[in-house]
């Protein structure tokens, strides 16, 4: 796997063993990075990071931090692995190696952008990831969640977003793009 974005480009990624990873595809990556602009500023979640591709991309553009979650060793040290391969600054990555419900508690800055992928086999962890970024108030005013899911799953916790964007990954899943309701 590699970084196809920014100053990274071409930059191989490590990969932890881990059967509920699903790698984000590269066809995924590119309508992702073309759709938003990652700027200096962004403070970026990489919610159930499994390889950590879409935070790595999202440095490579530039963004100011991104924070890894995921519980799996494996990922959690490849993450880690890439971090030192990558020669990347201290300050602009955090990693935490915990389930995201007790992660997401000790993240100390709202998100301009959060990537929202869970295992397919987990649909529930969809709409409680979707509560919990809400109800601890993770998500800046202007920011976006991109979520990557089957078309299957009806989410309840869409309720809570405005879908801006909806584009089909093929026949069978889809990224959409959600911001914050206003009041």
């Amino acid at each position: 796997m590699k970084i196809n974005f920014g100053k990274n480009r071409n930059k191989n990624l490590i990969v932890g063993k881990n059967e509920k990873m699903r790698p984000t595809k590269a066809i995924a990556k590119k309508i992702i990075f073309n759709t938003i602009k990652i700027n200096e500023n962004d403070l970026v979640i990489d919610l159930f990071a499994g390889t950590g591709a879409l935070g790595f991309e999202s440095l490579s553009l530039g963004a100011k931090k991104v924070i890894w979650i995921d519980n799996n060793l494996n990922s959690y040290q490849a993450i880690k692995k890439n971090i030192l391969n990558l020669n990347l600054d201290r300050k602009s990555y955090q990693v935490f190696h915990t389930d995201f419900r007790r992660a997401i508690k000790k993240i100390p800055f709202k998100a301009t952008i959060i990537f929202l992928d869970p295992p397919f086999i987990s649909e529930k962890y969809y709409d409680l990831s979707l509560k919990l970024i809400i109800d601890n108030d993770l998500l800046s005013s202007e920011g976006i969640i991109i979520l990557e899911k089957p078309s299957s799953y009806n989410l309840t916790n869409f309720k809570l977003y405005n879908i801006f964007i909806n584009k089909k990954l093929g026949a069978n899943q889809e990224i959409i793009f959600l911001k914050k309701k206003n009041n």
